[in-house]
């Protein structure tokens, strides 16, 4: 059962207004992404794969700990422990006998833990009045 669907978000906060995420990559040295163009953070062990818009991803050798604090809490909210999302680019939540999913604009569809789901769709229904 679907609870909701939303194309678009609050224009509220813009590009500009967003952090860099400083990231250091082997290839090209220190960079700077905009968090903005993340999609999702996904976590394997001690690693975790950066999912930009774009299809790029990045694995890189820190936990989702690590990254928690840089992000900003309005707009990233943890669905499993495994898996952290940008609410930016969450088109609807789906009720599962599992607990949920979350299907993103980008075609993705990740699980969130039985135990997260109401906290997930409360914090969700904040920028999308017509969940409530």
């Amino acid at each position: 059962m679907t609870y909701f669907s939303s194309t678009s978000i609050s224009a509220r906060a813009t590009s500009a207004e967003w952090p860099l995420l400083k990231l250091y990559l082997r290839e090209t040295g220190r960079q700077s992404f905009p968090v903005s163009d993340l999609v999702y953070l996904q976590a394997v062990a001690n690693y975790s794969w950066l999912n930009w818009v774009d299809g790029r991803r990045m694995l890189m050798p820190r936990t989702l700990k690590y990254y928690s604090p840089k992000l900003p809490n309005d707009w990233f909210v943890r669905l499993h422990r495994n898996c952290v999302v940008n609410r930016r680019y969450v088109e609807r939540l789906e009720r599962t006998e599992t607990g949920g999913l979350v299907h993103l604009s980008t075609g993705d569809v990740l699980p969130v833990s039985r135990r997260r789901w109401s906290i997930v769709r409360r914090q969700l229904a904040n920028n999308m009045p017509h969940l409530n």
